[in-house]
């Protein structure tokens, strides 16, 4: 599956091949040598391997034909390890690593996007960042960035150039008050259904400190709320119960239902995924971590007293949804708190930890599996949802589109003449038309109306 990297240049990480930030040990930095490994052969020595490595490296330090950085060396080397293993455990340098910290505080110095990293290929092939968001009153806004803008380049560089979409963010980046430079590409409208000329610019940007909010909510009306969460930050989970009791407060007659949105949400940290859940669930499991052999590491249970327990929820999953997400979704689904409706999530089900190094850098190895409370594995399984919607809707191909309805013919039978209400021909309730052309979130919408049983205008909620 070719994961679409969703990263924020700049609100902090999303997924890094589908990985995001999820599974992360918040409580403490996890020390090494906290499972004992398999007992190796009696002739087996670490240390005669080690030997080798040394000898190695101090051939390579006076024979090669120039002069060569040890301490890159033994990065690359440490790198190399970490390789052999699963795709989301990796060896990061001190600069690589301290990035991963500002995505955990969730701040950090930035121009105010979020990003995804994708491949073009025509008219050429190319690697190009997708503005999906912009921060509202940030330096790329005032600047002019838009969604669905291109950018090319950074710093008169290509995508391609740095590699993977971290070393993208980390140009993007940096201390408030310096500036970065980058092409700004916007697609023209189509024209008779082929691309028109793209309008092309060069941008220079002052970086800020950005505090990244974690949830943007808003209501669409009939007392049902839209809440979407960004990350699982050091603070999402205050600012999700803040969010809920600032829609409820909103409403005159308080908030009756909420559409959760995870979309597009890479993960973070795994206490945070347990206190969002804990706000909709009263009692029960939350999540279940296995290690080697299966063996249950920790569970992580309800506190009773949640505030929202009652709450209708729907939440609103893609593709793009992984790790901490699938965690929430799958334990409110396996709970049967919420509704899921969307596409299959991602399926990255792996808890990793960093371990310190000393010098700055980090290891962050996967040292377990997710289990929802029902015991379903996430891992490469992903969570289904309960109404499966693409990201947009397309007709079935075999429609008769000449064919009326009854209620086109001119004698038809009414409706009303039989008790019953004329029915529209489209759904044009408030809180629908509040999710404009979001066809995923429009259906969610719609069930969320039938969960809270919202009534017709002028009806009455029963």
């Amino acid at each position: 599956m070719t994961a679409k990297l969703r990263a924020v240049a700049l609100v902090g990480v999303g997924m890094l091949f589908g990985a995001g930030l999820s599974g992360y040990v918040q409580s403490a930095i996890a020390q090494p040598g906290a499972q004992v490994a398999q007992s190796a052969p009696a002739d087996y020595s670490r240390y005669r391997k080690l030997d080798m490595f040394a000898r190695a490296l101090t051939i390579l330090e006076n024979h090669y034909v120039r002069p060569v950085d040890s301490e890159k060396l033994i990065y690359g080397a440490i790198a190399g390890l970490v390789a052999e293993l699963d795709p989301h455990s990796e060896f990061l340098p001190p600069r690589e690593a301290r990035l991963l910290r500002e995505d955990i505080e969730g701040s950090f110095g930035g121009v105010g996007m979020v990003v995804i990293l994708r491949q073009e290929t025509q008219p050429q092939a190319r690697y190009v960042l997708e503005v999906r968001e912009v921060v509202a009153k940030g330096p790329a806004e005032r600047a002019g960035v838009v969604v669905g803008d291109l950018i090319p380049s950074i710093e008169g560089k290509p995508i391609s150039h740095f590699f993977d979409l971290r070393r993208a963010i980390m140009a993007m980046r940096g201390a408030p008050g310096t500036k970065v430079s980058f092409t700004l590409e916007r697609p023209a409208p189509k024209v008779d259904g082929k691309p028109g000329k793209p309008s092309v610019r060069s941008l220079v940007v002052t970086r800020e400190y950005i505090d990244s909010p974690a949830v943007t909510s808003r209501m669409l009306g009939e007392g049902l709320g839209h809440v979407r969460l960004r990350d699982f930050s050091e603070t999402s989970g205050r600012e999700l119960s803040a969010a809920l009791a600032s829609l409820r407060d909103q409403s005159r007659d308080g908030l009756s239902g909420v559409v959760l949105d995870l979309r597009d949400n890479g993960g973070g940290l795994l206490d945070q995924a347990i206190a969002i859940v804990d706000l909709f669930v009263n009692e029960g499991s939350i999540v279940r971590t296995r290690g080697r052999r299966g063996e249950l590491l920790d569970e992580a249970r309800a506190v009773p007293g949640s505030a929202w327990s009652k709450l209708p929820i729907v939440v609103l999953v893609n593709k793009s949804s992984a790790s901490a997400s699938e965690i929430v979704a799958g334990a409110l689904q396996d709970h049967r708190r919420a509704l899921i409706v969307g596409e299959r999530t991602y399926g990255k089900g792996s808890v990793q930890a960093p371990f310190e190094l000393g010098d700055g850098s980090l290891l962050k190895l996967t040292i377990a599996l997710y289990y929802t409370p029902n015991d379903r594995l996430i891992q490469a399984s992903g969570i289904q949802p309960d109404v499966v919607v693409g990201a947009d809707f397309r007709p079935y191909k075999d429609s008769q589109p000449e064919l009326e309805p009854e209620r086109a013919q001119p004698r038809h039978l009414k409706p009303e003449e039989f008790g019953y209400p004329a029915v529209p021909l489209t759904d044009d309730s408030e809180a629908v038309r509040g999710a404009a052309e979001d066809a995923q979130l429009r259906v969610a919408v719609q069930h969320l109306r039938g969960l809270v049983r919202v009534p017709a205008r002028g009806g009455r909620r029963r």
